[in-house]
């Protein structure tokens, strides 16, 4: 379904709109656009805010018109305390609204943006974190039912102060609109189950992005893994009757200097191999691919927004991850690419084997001037930080700054996490360079240490998105099921990283 989004700006007594959403702050009065907005409806805006039966933040109220024309309806959305407001309130406010509306059989919402802006925001970042919560807010996935969802948001529009740049505005939404697709990419991918989302269709998803946003693709395949001696990723892959695909998405401007890669962990279903998983909850399972899809919609948001200086390369290794004759066995001992051998001591811990292969081909292939990798990697990581917050790990201190900032910018919560060096201990061998997993305790710090043995002298951060990859429960603007979690954080982290270098 076309989203759009759209900017108008001018006096409120000329607009037309099927409803206007403006924000209900508990300790506020009404600020000079809402007063307009009053004089228009006769006093019927302060009237009922008086009645303060917007008590709860979320809270969408509905005020028909008796004009019968121009602005036919007003929502209000509580938002608690505008002193307590910043970007993330008003995203979440925004998918409330479009929620609950679109609900109503509401297809064309508009907000009154000014009254929105956070004491720290602006104009901009607030436009942005309209259009980004009431599109993600109403996002549903009924691929698979008879019945589909009829209630869909079409267009949100943004009434502007007339002082506003809207050219420059228009710029701003363009960005939004790539991130929130490649946001909603993700979410379906995701959701979809992994008898039809296997590493072949995954490698086809990966060629239309190539096709639809200009970059190179290559799609090795198991004799070509097996010719560059990708041992720990073969491993993995050899318990599956579904072939593995190993997938590189290269945007390469014909000016830079520079060069950035992502790595992305691409289970596309994880039993935990023979030492598998429970059986409570293994369907999300499906989604254990969500930092390779995550990398995959980010490139496509690359090629689309194009940014300057830099060559951008998505590397993502696909297979699945099951228990046969063939499926490699705790007490087995691979080797990557590298040259460093690996016991493989719990099969469940297959997502940093299959990382080791391709940072080292990210390294070997690109010699990067940068290097992330995003995996929904480790319980641990989850049971340290909850299912809201991802972790990442870097010695790094300016991509730590960098993906802090980004995290701030889109709500996608993230924070530092140690890589504590006597825990290399854990990871030694008695037969070989190096085992899979260490100790239970800091089995996260364990992952990422055990990352970072492939990185050699490459800056780089490890990004681990178990947590908020998936939500068991409706959030403002996430719906149960994939969140999309990584293509707006990466991006921001690619142009902050950009920009740094300036």
């Amino acid at each position: 379904m076309t989203f759009t989004a759209k900017l108008h700006s001018g006096p409120l007594a000329s607009a037309a709109y099927p409803v206007l959403v403006v924000p209900a702050f508990e300790d506020e009065k009404l600020t000079a656009e809402i007063r307009d907005l009053d004089r228009i409806w006769k006093g019927a805006v302060s009237s009922f805010l008086k009645t303060e039966v917007l008590r709860k933040e979320g809270e969408v109220c509905i005020l028909p018109s008796a004009l019968g024309k121009g602005i036919q309806r007003v929502a209000f959305v509580g938002m608690g305390r505008r002193d307590e407001s910043d970007l993330e309130t008003v995203r979440q406010a925004a998918g409330n609204a479009a929620n609950a509306l679109r609900k109503r059989d509401i297809s064309r919402v508009a907000f009154l943006a000014e009254p929105f802006v956070p004491p720290d925001g602006d104009l901009e970042s607030t436009a942005s974190a309209l259009i980004e919560g009431a599109r993600l807010g109403s996002y549903s996935f009924d691929r698979f039912k008879s019945e589909k969802d009829t209630h869909v948001l079409t267009s949100a529009e943004l009434h502007l102060p007339k002082t506003a740049d809207t050219r420059e505005m228009a710029h701003v939404i363009d960005e939004v609109l790539t991130l929130t697709t490649s946001t909603l990419l993700v979410r379906d991918w995701d959701n979809t189950p992994s008898n039809l989302a296997t590493p072949t269709h995954l490698a086809q998803l990966a060629k239309d992005v190539a096709k639809e946003a200009g970059l190179s693709v290559k799609i090795l395949e198991q004799s070509d893994c097996e010719k560059l001696g990708m041992g720990a990723f073969l491993g993995v892959a050899r318990g599956s009757n579904e072939p593995l695909r190993f997938i590189v998405l290269d945007y390469k401007p014909k000016k830079y200097s520079r060069t950035l890669c992502m790595v992305g962990k691409a289970i596309t279903f994880d039993s935990g191999g023979i030492s598998i998983k429970p059986a409570l909850d293994m369907h999300i399972m499906k989604g254990d691919m969500g930092g390779g899809v995550a990398v995959i919609a980010t490139m496509r948001a690359v090629g689309t927004l194009k940014p300057d200086g830099a060559r951008i390369v998505g590397i993502v290794p696909a297979c699945e991850n099951m228990p046969s004759g063939r499926a490699q066995k705790p007490g087995d001992v691979v080797r990557t690419q590298s040259g460093k051998s690996i016991e493989v001591i719990n099969t469940d811990a297959e997502g940093r084997l299959i990382l080791a292969d391709g940072i080292e081909y990210a390294r070997r292939e690109f010699e990067p001037d940068a290097l992330i990798d995003v995996a929904t990697l480790t319980g641990a990581c989850v049971i340290a930080l909850g299912e809201g917050v991802a972790g990442f790990w870097t010695d790094e201190e300016d991509l730590a700054e960098l993906m802090y900032e980004a995290s701030k910018d889109t709500g996608e919560k993230v924070w530092p996490m140690p890589l504590v060096k006597e825990y290399r201990e854990h990871l030694k061998s008695d037969v070989a360079d190096t085992k899979n997993v260490g100790k239970k305790e800091g089995g996260a710090i364990a992952a990422a240490l055990f990352l970072q043995k492939f990185v050699g002298d490459t800056p780089w951060l490890h990004l681990d998105i178990a947590g908020p990859f998936w939500t068991k429960e409706n959030q403002p603007y996430i719906p149960i099921g994939a969140t999309g979690f990584g293509p707006r954080l990466l991006y921001r982290f690619i142009t902050g990283w950009l920009e740094a270098e300036d």
